[in-house]
């Protein structure tokens, strides 16, 4: 039998694992939705000129998430970070070609 102060315990770690795992759904959630756009906006027809590219805070953010993902043990956020990157990186190439981004094309 479990005492009672042992079993407040547990059912304040269970209340903390339940609310643990309601975050990471909807985080993922959140995560399917920028991917599902994502690749709607890649599956449409690009308009000339319609893009401005991704803004400056944008780009800083996802780098700095997709840094601190590094020491995160779940290769899945990894990989939907390197993707979202990969995404941003092609709207900015789109926007403004290799010259003007300062690299040397041969």
């Amino acid at each position: 039998m479990v005492d009672r102060p042992r079993a407040d315990q547990f059912l304040e770690v269970a209340r903390e694992l339940r609310a643990a795992a309601e975050e990471t759904r909807r985080t993922l959630q959140a995560s399917r939705d920028l991917v599902r756009r994502s690749r709607e906006q890649a599956a449409g027809p690009p308009v000339s000129g319609s893009d401005p590219g991704p803004s400056q805070q944008l780009v800083t953010s996802l780098i700095d998430a997709y840094e601190a993902a590094e020491d995160e043990p779940d290769l899945q956020t990894r990989l939907l970070l390197a993707h979202v990157l990969n995404h941003v990186g092609r709207r900015i190439a789109g926007v403004m070609g290799p010259r003007a981004a300062g690299i040397a094309v041969h």
